[in-house]
């Protein structure tokens, strides 16, 4: 008997019950949906190419499949060098990734893992002019992965939301990876700046390596490297900080201990009447695109 194909409306009906579960962690400064809840459409399509791809998969030796891989995986990382080049016409993520190498240098290698370290750097780049904020998401276990939460830093300039992460790759390491899937991962770069779409395609990409990757040699897919999981990170529902709190939280421990991150900067202190005035972030902004001067990042 053949197989009654998936009715679309009843799939995004299964999500949409999913994703009204998604929330912020709790009220605060600012709360923000995901895009257009990131897209139910996205999630859908997923699910209907997981079906698809699975019942393609019965019966398919994995060693005759060998040079398919191979230029499907050819293909991603031509798609993934693009997206992480910056040979691109886009010189404010260029500009953003150069601050953030800057005051990496003032960090401990072991401490960019330490709970302040992204309240910190958020901070960092908002005394510095950016529009930057300290994304906070919460997700409730469903039938197709488990509850979690992440954090997760943004910067909003000319229009755009661009995400900002350090060590992006760190979120894609799986157990065994077949020789195609570490080439893939060898192309991530340290610091990670990026347009919400840009990251979308990265997720989609990577979480349908990962899936190949563990396919090819019979091991079984986690659930927290499961393309649902992975979407909720980013493009779930949100609570933004642009403020003091996100480091007053922190401050008994950093009290206690020497400084870490860029508490040792104590020229560089958010104050609320500095971060609320956005003019002067354009201000610097406009020195660091158009003059050859004095400016931010000298």
């Amino acid at each position: 008997m053949g197989r009654v194909p998936v009715s679309f409306e009843r799939v995004a009906a299964a999500f949409e019950a999913d994703v009204a579960r998604v929330r912020p962690c709790q009220s605060g400064e600012t709360e923000y949906s995901s895009e257009d809840l990131t897209d139910l459409s996205d999630l859908v399509k997923s699910f209907i190419e997981k079906e698809g791809e699975e019942e393609d998969a019965v019966g398919v030796g994995w060693d005759d499949a060998d040079e398919d891989l191979e230029w499907f995986d050819s293909e991603k990382r031509e798609i993934l060098q693009t997206i992480f080049s910056d040979d691109g016409d886009d010189d404010f993520k260029c500009i953003i990734r150069r601050e953030i190498d800057l005051a990496l240098n003032l960090v401990v290698e072991n401490e960019k893992s330490a709970p302040q370290f992204k309240p910190q750097l958020m901070s960092r780049l908002r005394e510095r002019g950016f529009d930057a904020g300290l994304c906070k998401c919460k997700w409730k276990r469903n039938r197709r992965f488990p509850g979690g939460d992440y954090e997760y830093i943004d910067v909003n300039f000319a229009g755009n939301r661009y995400i900002v992460e350090i060590s992006l790759v760190a979120e894609f390491e799986i157990a065994h990876p077949i020789n195609h899937y570490s080439s893939l991962l060898e192309i991530f770069p340290q610091i990670f700046v990026g347009k919400l779409e840009e990251l979308k395609q990265v997720v989609r990409l990577m979480c349908n390596a990962i899936k190949r990757s563990m396919k090819s040699i019979e091991m079984y897919i986690p659930p927290w490297r499961r393309i649902e999981y992975m979407q909720a990170k980013w493009f779930s529902s949100y609570r933004r900080i642009t403020d003091e709190v996100a480091t007053k939280r922190t401050s008994s421990s950093l009290s206690s201990s020497r400084s870490i991150g860029f508490d040792a900067m104590k020229s560089y202190k958010c104050r609320d009447d500095y971060v609320s005035k956005p003019a002067f972030g354009v201000y610097h902004l406009t020195n660091a695109f158009y003059a050859d001067g004095p400016g931010m990042l000298l």
